[in-house]
């Protein structure tokens, strides 16, 4: 209860890696067969004070719901905080957002899908993300709202080029290639745009972390992907800090984020900070400061999308948003219900304006 943790990062082999991400790391190898893995981004954040103390009822709470034990409160008065692992951010208030679906006695939590969409809905200028997947129906209705008005957000999102693994691409893979398919017809203003971080030798790098910064006045750190699953299916934990505005908390919240695309760029934060004041646009920095060689990010373009793929989307079978059998996967087809009434809007909004 004195020091904890909440992020991406996983309790297991072939996580580590430096933010340098190179190309041939002989420390990336996993420990017990010693295969070598590729580059990882990834992130956590950790915490102290009554923050960690609420994490480990949290956790502890878990626990007894999985294994039907109570855990005991560590005794008070350890202070494990690591020397050397200076903190972002001092004296402030943590939230934590939770997802969790009904079970026995635990009833549904929603937290983190609606930290999403509050957030998303209150952006001014711009909204950062990293993650795994993009392939929720959840968040890519609330990012279509925000692109549909004539002077919202610019979006920037950070994903790996593929999921790991060849059943999770076929089912992630198509969703977000489907999802952007339909942001882009209403992207007028091109406000969205999605990159892939790669090496110095241009090698992927598999991202993993899970990251929202909003303007400068939130930053969401946590373990919720954008996927379907992360919104009502898995349990899921996220930490949050608002800055009031003018608060030292803000300008914090901006360095992170400046950070984090230098890292992906190649560059200091401090670049990325000037470039920004001179174009005033998130998109235009990234635009201004990326190389078509080298550490960089490069604009993704799903590929084309086949029948089984289609399929496993538009059920959301290996993605669903809630607990349900298989039946209930096929009849529902939550994702190809929203995407046939968002093009039917858009064929619509098409033929007014040819008439007017």
């Amino acid at each position: 209860d004195a020091l904890a943790f909440c992020g991406g990062i996983d309790v297991t082999a072939g996580r580590w890696d430096t933010r340098e991400h190179l190309d041939d790391d002989p420390r990336r190898r996993r420990p017990t067969t010693h295969r070598r893995y590729g580059p990882w981004h990834d992130a956590s954040m950790a915490v102290d004070g009554p923050a960690a103390r609420a994490l480990g009822e949290h956790a502890r709470e878990c626990w007894r719901l999985a294994r039907g034990q109570r855990l005991e409160p560590p005794p008070p008065g350890s202070d494990p905080w690591p020397v050397e692992l200076q903190p972002t951010f001092r004296d402030v208030e943590v939230a934590i957002a939770r997802t969790a679906p009904a079970h026995g006695e635990r009833p549904e939590t929603r937290e983190i899908e609606a930290l999403y969409r509050a957030a998303i809905g209150a952006a001014k200028r711009s909204v950062y993300m990293e993650s795994q997947y993009f392939a929720s129906r959840i968040i890519a209705e609330a990012i279509a709202a925000r692109l549909e008005e004539p002077d919202g957000p610019e979006f920037v999102v950070v994903n790996p080029v593929g999921a790991e693994g060849w059943l999770e691409e076929e089912a992630m893979g198509s969703a977000r290639a489907r999802l952007l398919s339909v942001l882009r017809q209403v992207d007028h203003s091109r406000r969205l745009r999605v990159y892939t971080p790669v090496t110095a030798a241009g090698q992927p790098i598999y991202v993993h972390a899970k990251i929202m910064i909003v303007d400068d006045r939130l930053i969401r750190v946590g373990s919720s992907n954008l996927n379907n699953r992360s919104m009502g299916y898995d349990t899921e934990c996220d930490l949050a800090i608002e800055a009031a505005p003018d608060d030292v908390t803000a300008a914090t919240i901006t360095s992170c984020r400046d950070d984090l695309l230098g890292e992906h760029l190649g560059v200091d934060a401090a670049r990325v900070a000037a470039t920004l004041a001179c174009t005033g646009s998130l998109i235009a920095t990234v635009e201004a400061l990326r190389t078509n060689e080298g550490r960089t990010l490069r604009p993704f373009d799903p590929p084309p999308v086949n029948e089984a793929e289609r399929f496993l989307a538009d059920h959301e079978l290996l993605d669903p948003e809630r607990p349900r059998t298989f039946r209930d996967s096929v009849t529902r087809r939550p994702l190809l219900n929203w995407l046939r009434r968002r093009r039917s809007r858009l064929g619509r909004n098409s033929a007014l304006q040819e008439e007017a």
